[in-house]
């Protein structure tokens, strides 16, 4: 990774970049945020309507949660949060969680459909798409068989009874209008995500098309999927670097860009969620501790149930 970059040229290029498209970039990417919440709170709204601004707090917390511990605990956090302030079942919001992962993985296989047409694209992201579509239709016709068997909680097996406030949460969600306006909303939410991409393209003065920075952000978005690193440093820079290289961007002036990416990704979550997590008065430690004792709690509920 580190190999065959020029260090003089690089910090020459880091010290040119101009800083009104920096800012404007992280300004996109705070807007971006804002939209994920209201997504969220769009996919919840055959359960209950929320306020946005609890939403975007609990969103914020487990994003910056992210950013600071491995493996990407913000997910069941911000999850724990949100049902807890507005005193929802955890199972249902969770799934609520696990159904926003399959929308994005519908979009990234929309958006890089469409974007094959205008740029040529490498035939192993091609072969990935197609993978990850067909994985996608798997686990629709799995979700629909699965609320096709179980009409109501009464007709659960017994070792899913803990899981009913979650699956009658998923029928109510997964009907046809939630689910194809909230696909139409994360296909419009990784458009929004190509804004700071472009910002920095203007910023470090790189000559290349929307087309392709929307290819370079499907490449990030799909590297950084698994859980890994805090903020997923380190992947995240690498596969900004190699798809760059897809067109023709030299390696000094790719990392350049990567290393701005990375710091408008994650200066307003660290800077935003530090503010949420101030205000509230949540603690990241109180918060572990919370997540052991749910777990604890359902673990002995399972077993008195099978008793």
């Amino acid at each position: 990774m580190l190999t065959g970059i020029n260090w003089n040229e690089l910090w020459g290029e880091l010290s040119h970049a101009d800083i009104r498209w920096i800012i404007m970039a992280g300004s996109f990417e705070f807007g971006n945020d804002v939209y994920h919440a209201w997504r969220w709170n769009l996919l919840l709204r055959p359960v209950s309507h929320l306020k946005l601004w609890r939403t975007v707090r609990a969103l914020y917390v487990g994003l910056f949660t992210n950013e600071i511990l491995p493996l990407r605990p913000g997910e069941v956090i911000r999850s724990y949060l949100l049902a807890g302030w507005n005193r929802m079942a955890f199972s249902l919001v969770i799934s609520s969680v696990a159904l926003e992962r399959l929308l994005d993985g519908f979009s990234l296989v929309v958006a890089l459909s469409f974007t094959a047409v205008f740029v040529s694209l490498p035939a192993y992201l091609v072969t990935g798409a197609r993978l990850m579509a067909a994985f996608l239709i798997l686990a629709a016709c799995l979700l629909l068989f699965l609320l096709w068997r179980i009409r109501d909680r009464a007709s659960l097996p017994r070792w899913m009874h803990r899981f009913g406030a979650a699956i009658e949460g998923i029928r109510l969600m997964a009907n046809a209008r939630t689910l194809a306006i909230c696909a139409i909303a994360s296909v419009v939410q990784l458009g929004l995500q190509a804004f700071p991409y472009w910002a920095l393209s203007k910023s470090c003065r790189l000559d290349l098309s929307v087309w392709a920075l929307i290819a370079v952000l499907i490449v990030v978005r799909t590297a950084t999927a698994i859980p890994s690193a805090p903020g997923n440093a380190g992947l995240l820079q690498v596969a900004c670097v190699l798809a760059l290289g897809l067109f023709g961007i030299d390696k000094t002036l790719a990392t350049g860009f990567a290393a701005l990416l990375f710091l408008v990704l994650a200066v307003p979550l660290l800077l935003g969620g530090a503010v949420v997590v101030a205000f509230t008065g949540v603690s990241i430690r109180g918060l572990r501790r919370s997540m052991v004792e749910i777990s604890t709690t359902h673990s002995r509920s399972g077993r008195s149930r099978r008793s």
